[in-house]
């Protein structure tokens, strides 16, 4: 759509232009055809009349005055519009041009905009690149577009392989070439990967190549390339590239430019890639060591110790270091190590236990499992070692006490209740303290249901009840149960009846403090609750999806977005609404959502009414495995976009006309003016003639117009080229003292007018610079004339020049009529002058110091003006003196 506007709105511009070309030299030739014609019937029979005498010659001549008017009318008009028809031919062809050119710059705009959009978003890498060369291919409709991996080799050194392809009809692919995979540098390209590693672009024909890319290239049938470096950060990753294989084409900047963001992009997102994949291989080597409950973890390669946690050394009582490189055996008791070499040769998993050794020599009982995992890239055993030492003394306690401390002891985390039949507590556990606040003794002989909330009074006798009923069935409530500060806590309260148990005779409750699980549940509720308000009332339209990839829930803003009711949007594909030029793009994003959870894509959706809008979609997996997705519409924002590209281009292409048009118009005008100045320099000369004291000053008059009109002319041409960027900078050295004494003699009879001093001084040593010497020779021509112009009789303008490193610095100061502060970065506008008034006393057109600062810039330099009103300039500059 960019493209149509912005091309027909060029070249109806173009037609205009052409149209009025047309028109005037139509008008010129009806002109001068009557002034001709006039002429004729005018002085014909007069002259006629001179020249022939005989009256029957003369009647019989008169016959053919007016064929011989024709013939003469017709070849002067001939002659006159040859040239001009030509022009107009030349102009039509230049207008073919011109469109086709803006066209593939705008496609080059945009691709270049989607590829960035595209390398920027958080998507894998391998599946981005494919996409992104059919783009750039297309574009730049070139043979075969690639991206070439470097890999390094021990014994032939840095490699590259062919990864990707895209190929126009008729090439031959080359992505199976096996001498395309695993290629040596040093065999297949050695200057390629000096340039490749100095980060510079490889451009060549091939016919211009030397050995052996030439060869390599020519043997695909390529007849030009353009290769780009990507760098992961500061690695050498590879190459992309194009070639060409039908032209030895000049590669464009526009290709280069392009080609250039797509590396730096791939680039960008093979460094992201690379950072991710280290993270994921800490957090496995974090998982590895710590994959099993609290204890010692070792991961060992055959008997040698390669990686432990710090439980394992708290254990040992050997650091880390001393760990590593171990063997597992010397920390393994003589008894035990048969055990460990069985158990490990034939994979066993299952947990048993043995007798290890501490760096003290101490031995202690120990239970240890292992198994195979994945450790950087290779499989390991761990092996997880905890000390038993407590637990075996804890198993021998067991079997000593009786069954009642066994049933205590299996449920210690919990508190542990004892009640009769009665509902009276005959036991509490120590744990009552830490969870609730109560010491054991403080609740022996109590009510089982003094501390329970009111509102669960009921259901807690209730729940007794069926527990006295039921021997040896366990069964739960969630209750509140009162703490020793008064606040309440839930719990999970599970019984059992053991009247019948000789060690208990009692029910046995087990209280598990949920409290935290209840909370969590109820802002879970409340959240859900806020969720579903916040759906309701969103300022964008929020739609679900369901694992059928339809939508069974919108909210009302997305209704409004699509102008479809929620029933019509309700059991809808998510691809329904999707533009066709926009479907393949919807099926990425939600692949990508599909397996990353997240995903964003600008989209463009047909509303009910038939119209396109631009939408953006922001989707994540929710917690149920559905989808969520929050939609905005962008079409203002869009639409922006491609304004200001089509005013971009607009702007740039009418600079191009006008730079174009004013250095056409000075070329034109310097032709006459050329012959004025010399017919005036003749008259002036009385070379036909003497001329009274009148006629000299009317002739000087002229020829002092003509050249200043030529100047301006001159400085007009100048200034276009420089705009058009058809001026070059031409570098000489040249001798600075000699230069400085030129521009002295060329303004010092200026200077001796007005009684000027003028002074130059050098404060440069060495005497040669590099720089072109005809530009810089205009800009100190062009400020000493303005400071001798603005300077009054008497007074002073001075020049000092000095170098600081390969940056040389020229300051012109005078004791002038100055320049306000306002007017000090306007001075250097074509056609400005520090005010209006001074035109008509000091004269000038305003073009000078324009001219200097597109030279000075031209040398990587600046310039600048200081002063103030009747108190003189300043004007330093300063240009790159490049060795």
């Amino acid at each position: 759509m960019i493209k149509d506007v912005s091309s027909r709105n060029m070249n109806q511009m173009k037609l205009i232009s052409n149209l009025k070309t047309s028109n005037y030299l139509a008008l010129k030739v009806s002109l001068l055809y009557l002034f001709l014609a006039s002429l004729w019937i005018l002085g014909s029979d007069t002259m006629l009349s001179r020249i022939i005498t005989d009256p029957t010659a003369y009647i019989q001549f008169q016959t053919y005055k007016g064929m011989f008017f024709v013939i003469t009318t017709g070849f002067l008009l001939f002659v006159y519009l040859n040239p001009k028809i030509k022009e107009l031919g030349e102009s039509r062809i230049n207008l073919l041009e011109t469109e086709s050119l803006l066209k593939k710059r705008i496609d080059y705009e945009l691709t270049t905009i989607e590829c960035m959009r595209l390398l920027q978003e958080p998507e894998n890498i391998d599946e981005i690149i494919p996409y992104i060369l059919q783009k750039v291919h297309r574009t730049v409709n070139n043979s075969r577009t690639y991206v070439f991996r470097n890999e390094d080799d021990p014994e032939l050194g840095l490699c590259m392989s062919q990864i990707y392809e895209v190929v126009s009809e008729g090439i031959e692919p080359q992505i199976d070439n096996p001498e395309l995979q695993h290629l040596s540098y040093s065999e297949g390209g050695p200057t390629l990967l000096s340039v490749l590693s100095s980060k510079e672009n490889y451009v060549h024909i091939v016919e211009e190549l030397e050995e052996p890319e030439k060869s390599l290239l020519k043997e695909q049938g390529i007849l030009s390339v353009l290769i780009i470096p990507i760098f992961a950060g500061e690695k050498n990753w590879g190459f992309i590239g194009f070639d060409d294989c039908t032209e030895e084409r000049r590669w464009h900047g526009d290709d280069i430019n392009l080609l250039r963001v797509v590396a730096d992009g791939i680039g960008e997102a093979l460094l992201r890639k690379d950072s991710e994949n280290e993270l994921i291989e800490s957090e496995e080597r974090f998982k590895a060591l710590h994959n099993a409950s609290f204890g010692g973890i070792v991961i060992h390669d055959n008997e040698f110790i390669i990686d432990v946690n710090q439980g394992f050394s708290d254990i040992t009582g050997y650091s880390h270091d001393e760990l590593i490189g171990m063997s597992n055996y010397a920390l393994i008791a003589e008894e035990s190590r048969e055990v460990v070499r069985n158990k490990i040769s034939s994979g066993n998993e299952e947990p048993y236990n043995i007798t290890m050794l501490k760096k003290d020599g101490t031995s202690y009982p120990a239970r240890i499992q292992g198994k195979i995992i994945p450790y950087k890239e290779k499989y390991f055993r761990v092996a997880e070692i905890k000390d038993i030492t407590e637990q075996k003394l804890s198993e021998k306690a067991l079997r000593e006490s009786e069954q009642k401390q066994a049933a205590m002891i299996a449920n210690i985390s919990d508190v542990i209740a004892i009640a009769d039949e009665n509902g009276v507590i005959r036991y509490k556990s120590a744990n009552i303290e830490r969870w609730f606040g109560w010491k054991p003794d403080d609740l022996i002989d109590t009510e089982l249901f003094d501390y329970i909330h009111p509102e669960d009074q009921e259901l807690t006798k209730d729940f007794f009840m069926t527990i006295l009923k039921k021997k040896r069935e366990s069964a739960s409530s969630n209750i509140r149960y009162r703490c020793k500060d008064n606040t309440y806590k839930w719990i999970k309260f599970t019984g059992i009846n053991l009247l019948d148990e000789p060690a208990i005779r009692g029910l046995l409750f087990n209280y598990h403090d949920i409290t935290e699980k209840k909370m969590a549940e109820d802002a879970l509720l409340e959240s859900e609750r806020k969720f579903r308000t916040y759906i309701e009332n969103a300022p964008y339209g929020i739609f679900i999806v369901n694992e059928n990839d339809t939508f069974d829930e919108v909210n009302e803003t997305a209704c409004i977005l699509t102008g479809f009711s929620e029933d019509e949007l309700i059991g809808v594909s998510v691809y329904s609404y999707v533009a066709p030029e926009s479907r393949s793009r919807a099926i990425q994003a939600y692949h990508e959502l599909k397996t990353k959870g997240l995903a964003s894509a600008e989209l463009f959706i047909m509303r009910k009414n038939e119209t396109g809008v631009w939408m953006r979609i922001d989707s994540a997996r929710l917690s149920d495995g559905r989808f969520i997705m929050f939609v905005n519409d962008i079409t203002e924002r869009k639409n922006a976009e491609y304004s200001l590209i089509e005013a971009k281009m607009l702007a740039e292409e009418n600079n191009r006309m006008k730079s174009e048009f004013l250095a056409n118009m000075s070329h034109e005008l310097r032709t006459p003016l050329t012959a004025i100045i010399g017919f005036s320099d003749i008259l002036n000369d009385e070379m036909f003639g003497e001329l009274n004291d009148k006629q000299k000053r009317h002739v000087q008059h002229v020829n002092n117009s003509g050249r200043h009109l030529l100047d301006l002319i001159n400085d007009i041409l100048d200034l276009s080229k420089v705009e058009a960027g058809k001026m070059e900078l031409k570098r000489e050295v040249f001798n600075i003292s000699d230069i400085m004494e030129e521009i002295r003699l060329s303004v010092y009879p200026m200077a001796s007018k007005k009684n000027i001093d003028l002074g130059i001084i050098n404060n440069i040593e060495v005497q040669e610079m590099s720089a072109d010497r005809m530009k810089f020779k205009q800009i100190m021509l062009n400020l000493l004339s303005n400071a001798i112009k603005f300077t009054p009789q008497n007074g002073k303008v001075s020049v000092s020049s000095t170098k600081n490193d390969n940056e040389i610095t020229i300051t012109v100061s005078d004791t002038g009529i100055g320049i306000t502060e306002n007017m000090q970065e306007s001075i250097f506008n074509p056609f400005t002058q520090a005010d209006s008034s001074n035109k008509r006393e000091f004269g000038g057109t305003g073009l000078g110091l324009a001219l200097a600062k597109q030279f000075v810039e031209m040398h990587d330099g600046k310039i600048w003006v200081e002063g103030r009103e009747e108190k003189g300039s300043i004007f330093t500059f300063t240009i790159k003196d490049v060795d």
